[in-house]
């Protein structure tokens, strides 16, 4: 997919730079700088309606602590010791 936008804006750039002349690239360069801070606005948006769905749902951004392995050791311990 990279590959085939790199050879997209390669001979968009080529095709510009012999009608327009120099100005080619600097057109080529403003309308990539427009999609990029499109995009970006719309993930912000899409981030902010994800945010007040957790909210809404009461879903919060908790980092679970990390099991030792004495702990996961001890509950399979406890697992076969109950299939038993």
């Amino acid at each position: 997919m990279v590959i085939w936008g790199t050879l997209i804006s390669i001979v968009t750039a080529v095709i510009l730079s012999a009608f327009i002349g120099p100005y080619g690239l600097l057109t080529l360069l403003a309308v990539g700088f427009g999609f990029l801070f499109s995009i970006h606005s719309r993930i912000r948006d899409v981030q902010n309606d994800l945010q007040q769905i957790k909210q809404k749902l009461g879903i919060t951004d908790t980092v679970e602590s990390a099991v030792s392995n004495e702990e996961i050791e001890a509950e399979l311990e406890q697992g076969m010791a109950m299939e038993k």
